[in-house]
């Protein structure tokens, strides 16, 4: 049976590093849904969140191989009742005079903040699950998107322990 999964790995801060793991996937035929990258609070170290789905035989194997990887120091497997997980939403809709109200009432339902209000668009930025992200996006469909961008699932552990509290890869089912 297929999961949407949240994979998160540390790995060496080197140029190259994210390159030669989304090559691992493109290489083993797995579709990353989403990924963000960023440097941690140790600047040699960068994480990655990567969602896809899987198996749990293909989802152990792509754990296995991305800790064969020089550069990768470690991974875990996140379920979402393990982890507290966030999107970012930038999002420019076109409104006339007559709307601004309705779609500012929209945002402000939400949660979301207003970046930029011009003559002709608002700018909002919404951070979120992913089904907060999809039903704002949902409830503006009644107003042209200009651009969009959407940074896809940002996942760390709950509680008091850390993917730098565990050695090597934190398996499913293990």
């Amino acid at each position: 049976m297929e999961e949407k999964v949240i994979l998160s790995a540390l790995a060496n801060n080197h140029p190259g590093v994210l390159l030669r793991i989304t090559g691992l996937f493109n290489r083993r035929g797995f579709n990353i849904e989403s990924l963000t990258a960023c440097t941690t609070e140790d600047p040699k170290t960068s994480r990655m969140t990567i969602a896809m789905t899987g198996d749990r035989s293909q989802i152990r194997q792509v754990m296995c191989q991305l800790m064969k990887l020089e550069d990768v120091k470690k991974v875990s497997l996140l379920t979402k009742e393990d982890a507290s997980h966030s999107e970012l939403l930038l999002v420019k809709i076109r409104v006339d005079n007559g709307q601004r109200s309705d779609a500012l009432h929209i945002a402000y339902r939400h949660g979301a903040r207003i970046l930029d209000i011009s003559h002709h668009t608002i700018t909002i930025e919404a951070t979120g699950q992913s089904g907060q992200i999809d039903e704002l996006i949902q409830n503006l469909q009644k107003y042209p998107v200009v651009e969009m961008a959407r940074t896809g699932i940002t996942a760390l552990e709950r509680g008091d322990g850390s993917i730098s509290d565990h050695d090597g890869t934190s398996r499913p089912g293990a």
